[in-house]
């Protein structure tokens, strides 16, 4: 091995060095000092055939600056030399071999008089261990690499489809932020494990160089701008803030990238990937104090971007030799990254879609006991007012008050008071089938609406049973505590214009019954509140709950 220090010298120049004894021997894992224009010089001691012998050396390293192979053409001493290039400053497309990584077909002779020789420049540390193999090998291995690749790229791509449909089916956009975030890192991945360049960009010598640099940097910073749309939180502006500038530092740094060049701005590249992991690893903590089920998923995530691409990045650094950790540890970090980030989002948008609910509940349903609030109740009745004009005959309404809550809130207080309301409700959603209605009205009475054709037996029995519920004891009320209920019943056909007629026809009936101890139950004119039939009310001592439960309309 030689070292060219101004990368100037010919290869004349170099034959001469290694003939003088200037060069030395090398293993092929030790880290080798590259950039700053330098290149490195290896002369190669081939294996001697005893017959033309083809054979595949390879350099397994993706996104190499240059590499050139000097080869004597003739068995002859001073015969001419073949140059043989490949690396990012050509095209893949006019690489000896379209690879993944710098290949070269050989064609060993016997009794090769000359070495063969090696140059090779890039623009920071890395080990150089070439590789001989037969054709055969060569190909099977070749085969083997491309479909783990192209098996790693397609599920990448298919969480990128999830991620877009999920972004339609929770009306979530944060998906296909992330959608967008999964094709860049696959980009990435293709340019820097040489897919790209074999496939996409064959042609972009300019390109293929500058790829896994420039979407490695995008990926970063686009990471810190994912990370703030998932985290952001009104309580924390300077956490968006922050990942705002991280999102723009990146962003700066590959402008530099992209006008200066490779070689002049790679070294603020590693500082800035080595920052980003502290902060990715800072906000997932930070995100888990805050949202534990969701942000666990995204700490584990990016614990394994960072442990992936750390290796990587000692690699640049000349400390770690080239290996499968080094060459493809942020290909399994993100291959873990991805999967635990789709989950995350699962998670976020699953609570986001319950709290929706939750707050959409709120608006139509009674805050203390859960059932239909004011507005559903005159939506119902406007239903059923509607309908009695197809079919006259059909539903009734039935309006409950409790009627003691007044003593029950000044003997026990306001939480007792509360929780009998609540009971109250779970009496009368007791008695309800399925397709009626159970609501309360602003001022706190509840409001059952029936539907179906219903005989005035089968409403006194309603009636009947609701009060007999309310007689009986509660566990979730002091002892000998019982729910006086009164109930105004009105039937079909109603005659009345709207809804709020009809409450207030109920309602005025069950003013009148709460003066009266005697009354628990009336049925009602809907046209002007007068009463037609009544029962006898329940007395509130507990001894007498059974004679109450069994009352009768009265004639």
């Amino acid at each position: 091995m030689l070292v060219d220090s101004s990368g100037s010298l010919t290869f004349e120049q170099v034959r001469s060095k290694f003939d003088a004894g200037e060069g030395q021997a090398i293993e092929p894992q030790r880290i080798m000092p590259m950039g700053g224009g330098g290149a490195l010089w290896y002369r190669l001691a081939l294996p001697a055939v005893s017959a033309p012998t083809p054979l595949m050396l390879t350099v397994p390293h993706p996104n190499m600056d240059s590499v050139d192979l000097y080869r004597p053409s003739a068995a002859a001493l001073g015969g001419p030399w073949e140059l043989l290039r490949s690396g990012d400053q050509i095209p893949v497309a006019q690489w000896p071999v379209r690879h993944l990584t710098p290949a070269f077909e050989l064609s060993l002779q016997p009794g090769e008089p000359r070495r063969t020789y090696l140059r090779v420049a890039h623009n920071y540390p890395i080990s150089v261990p070439w590789q001989l193999s037969d054709p055969q090998s060569f190909h099977e291995q070749s085969k083997e690499s491309h479909l783990l690749l192209g098996v790693y790229i397609g599920l990448v791509l298919l969480i990128a489809m999830m991620s877009a449909m999920h972004a339609v089916s929770w009306r979530d956009s944060i998906h296909l932020f992330f959608a967008g975030y999964v094709l860049v890192v696959a980009a990435g991945q293709l340019a820097l494990t040489g897919l790209g360049g074999e496939f996409l960009w064959p042609g972009s010598a300019w390109w293929n160089d500058t790829a896994p640099v420039a979407l490695t940097m995008t990926t970063a910073a686009l990471l810190h701008l994912f990370l703030r749309q998932m985290v952001v939180d009104r309580d924390a502006p300077w956490l968006t803030r922050g990942l705002l500038a991280m999102t723009l530092i990146g962003a700066g740094i590959l402008a530099v990238f992209l006008v200066i060049g490779n070689k002049s701005s790679f070294n603020l590249a590693t500082p800035y990937y080595v920052g980003s992991m502290a902060v990715y690893l800072s906000v997932a903590g930070w995100y888990v104090w805050r949202r534990p089920m969701v942000g666990v998923w995204v700490l584990a995530a990016m614990a394994c971007l960072t442990v992936g691409s750390v290796f990587p990045i000692l690699r640049t650094q000349g400390l770690l030799p080239l290996g499968v950790a080094t060459q493809y540890g942020a290909q399994i970090g993100a291959a873990f990254e991805i999967p635990l980030l789709l989950v995350a989002l699962y998670l976020r948008s699953r609570e986001k879609r319950d709290n929706q609910a939750r707050v959409g509940a709120l608006t139509r349903a009674d805050p203390l006991t859960g059932v239909g609030n004011h507005r559903v109740l005159l939506q119902r009745l406007d239903s059923l007012l509607l309908r009695q004009q197809r079919d006259p005959g059909a539903g009734a309404v039935v309006r409950v008050r409790l009627g003691n809550a007044i003593d029950i809130r000044q003997e026990y207080g306001m939480e007792t008071a509360q929780s009998a309301v609540v009971q109250a409700g779970a009496c009368i959603t007791s008695v309800a089938q399925e397709g009626d209605t159970v609501a309360r009205h602003r001022d706190g009475d509840f409001v059952l609406v029936l539907q179906g054709h219903l005989t005035r037996e089968q409403l006194t029995d309603i009636g009947q049973r609701l009060i007999a519920r309310g007689l009986s004891e509660s566990p979730g009320l002091p002892p000998n505590t019982v729910l006086q209920l009164k109930v105004a019943v009105a039937v079909a056909p109603f005659q009345v214009a709207d809804a709020t007629l009809l409450l207030h026809s109920l309602g005025a009936v069950l003013g009148e019954l709460a003066g009266r101890s005697g009354t628990a139950m009336r049925f009602v004119n809907a046209v002007n509140g007068a009463e037609t039939r009544s029962a006898p009310a329940a007395a509130s001592a507990p001894q007498q709950r059974a004679d109450e439960a069994e009352t009768v309309i009265e004639a």
